[in-house]
């Protein structure tokens, strides 16, 4: 059987590329890369010999003159780079600036998977120039339900939209094999508006007075990170909060094991990676009931969903299981089981190799 060649197209400094990069490799596909990222130094190791090409990159600031030159320097040079490099399939990875998607209608056997923000944050020029470039795709997919949902509303003419979620590596993220503080728990976001830290550090005023030993674990950097500490101080709460910056991918596991839950006060979420995270590591989950997050918390039964923007809510979904050490274990065994079943990474690889297989 011929070796297929898949190029992927989408930020290559994300670790969802990099995931499928090194998936597709290990099925045997040869894989190369244009990247609408720089690609900085956390770039594995492993996949240091993929070919690839780095698009420019308009920054904030550029006058239009300069932004157009980027543009046809950057998306411009993609169906001549898809030519050179003949691969079986061109996946993107997150829909791009409305502008270069008459450039990709020149690419064929482009397979587009939908990741968030790129559809769920709809304006104007993506209502006017998006659903062409769908139409165009040889397949399209999506992260969740959710997510299809939103890009259908897109399509002027209905088509499929495959499901295939961002799996679980379960070989990597499973529970602790000992109990972890059960005082200690914790976050793991980008520090922007989107994922509601100061929704989550204002929530915490109420649950010290119920439990002082209580410590909030706070992993991410961001935009906020500075207003975010100032607001933890301002709220007299500084104390209780542990603030670890940006954790490495594969320090991810080792940090969720050493929490007693996770909390995700998103105020949109197009999937829910984190929570499928931490589930497969044994955490029960209080999340806010947006976007694609009920659809991998269970609730009741995996965690608890609360509504958004509502801090005395998240902090009474945080107490109960505080107070309930019984449920907090069942519900973090049950989450484990829950990704096992649903969310392992190599169904989702498989899944992705099976709308592959349907490309012609």
């Amino acid at each position: 059987m011929k070796r297929r060649h898949i190029c992927l197209l989408g930020p290559g400094n994300n670790v969802h590329v990099q995931r499928w990069a090194q998936a597709l490799r290990a099925e045997n596909c040869s894989v190369s890369l244009i990247s609408t990222t720089p690609i900085d130094a956390t770039w594995p190791p492993a996949l240091r010999s993929l070919p690839r090409y780095v698009m420019p990159v308009a920054t904030a600031g550029m006058r239009p003159a300069a932004r157009l030159r980027t543009l046809l320097r950057g998306w411009g040079r993609v169906p001549a780079l898809v030519r050179a490099l003949q691969p079986d399939i061109v996946h993107l990875h997150a829909l791009p600036t409305p502008a270069a998607t008459p450039l990709l209608r020149l690419v064929p056997r482009l397979v587009v998977s939908v990741w968030g923000s790129d559809v769920a944050e709809r304006d104007r020029r993506k209502a006017q120039l998006y659903p062409a470039l769908l139409a165009h795709a040889a397949a399209l997919t999506a992260t969740s339900h959710y997510l299809a949902a939103v890009a259908e509303s897109y399509l002027r003419v209905p088509r499929p939209i495959q499901v295939v979620p961002f799996g679980v590596d379960v070989s990597t993220f499973y529970p602790a094999p000992a109990a972890a503080d059960p005082f200690l728990i914790g976050t793991l976001r980008h520090l922007e508006p989107n994922y509601g830290i100061d929704l989550l550090l204002a929530a915490v005023p109420s649950l010290l007075p119920q439990e002082p030993r209580l410590k909030v674990a706070i992993g991410g950097a961001g935009s906020l990170a500075r207003p975010l500490q100032h607001q933890a101080q301002h709220l007299g709460v500084a104390g209780a909060i542990d603030w670890r910056g940006r954790i490495p991918h594969g320090d991810v596991p080792a940090f969720l094991r050493s929490l007693s839950m996770f909390v995700m006060p998103s105020r949109a979420e197009s999937f829910g990676v984190a929570a499928l995270e931490a589930q497969a590591c044994g955490l029960p989950v209080v999340a806010t009931n947006v976007g694609g997050l009920p659809e991998v918390v269970r609730a009741g039964e995996t965690g608890i969903l609360v509504p958004p923007n509502d801090p005395p809510a998240l902090a009474e979904g945080v107490l109960t299981l505080l107070s309930d050490p019984q449920r907090q274990a069942a519900m973090g065994a049950a989450g484990a089981a829950w990704v096992r079943e649903r969310y392992d990474w190599r169904s989702s690889v498989a899944q992705m190799l099976a709308v592959y297989a349907r490309v012609r």
